[in-house]
């Protein structure tokens, strides 16, 4: 009698078990089931498009890596200045930073010069200088890049005869990196322009320098 009764129970049981499977897949899966659906749902798809934008970024950088690479005459470094693919990343402050040193490099070397070459010089030892003074705030955060803008800096405002900004990015370099060698040669340059300056060369230069140019 007991074993009879015991299986009444558990068939009772069981089909009352099957009786709430069937009403919950007639009423659907609760709110709490859905929720947690979508939130496993959504970061299924944010890991998906993470992954896909972090491919798609090393892949742009390593692009302009090679654009760099490649760049081995005038032309091509200005074509990648205009490239508004490059313009600011890295490669685009490395750019200008070649472009920098290229335009005081030439301006120095023709300085001597009279005429147009004379005033064609003096542009371009403004463009170096001009390129110089933007990249300085731009690469603070690359400290070796951040030394030789500094020093093309003070180089290119002191050969346009403007000691006092010429002064205060060698004392800039002095400040932030005396310890290197860059930093150590700051130092010295910066005593040399004092001292230009007391002797009266500097002014001799300046003079010079704002000379009219002959036609």
């Amino acid at each position: 009698m007991k074993a009879e009764h015991r299986k009444e129970l558990m068939t009772n049981s069981l089909a009352h078990r099957l009786g709430d499977a069937v009403q919950s897949m007639k009423e659907g899966p609760s709110r709490g089931t859905v929720y947690a659906l979508v939130a496993v749902g959504l970061i299924v798809l944010l890991i998906v498009v993470w992954r896909y934008m972090a491919s798609s970024a090393e892949e742009a950088d390593s692009t302009r890596w090679l654009l760099l690479d490649e760049v081995n005459s005038p032309e091509r470094l200005k074509a990648l200045l205009e490239n508004d693919k490059v313009s600011g990343h890295l490669q685009g402050r490395l750019a200008r930073i070649d472009e920098a040193r290229r335009a005081l490099h030439d301006g120095l070397r023709q300085l001597g010069a009279g005429g147009e070459a004379r005033k064609k010089a003096l542009e371009e030892i403004q463009r170096a200088a001009e390129l110089y003074d933007t990249l300085v705030g731009e690469c603070a955060d690359k400290p070796l890049v951040h030394q030789q803008v500094l020093m093309g800096a003070a180089k290119a405002r002191e050969s346009l005869g403007e000691a006092d900004r010429a002064k205060s990015y060698y004392q800039q370099l002095q400040q932030k990196y005396g310890q290197t060698r860059i930093g150590l040669d700051a130092a010295a340059q910066l005593k040399r322009l004092e001292e230009s300056e007391q002797n009266g060369d500097f002014k001799k230069l300046s003079d010079e320098l704002a000379r009219p140019t002959a036609p």
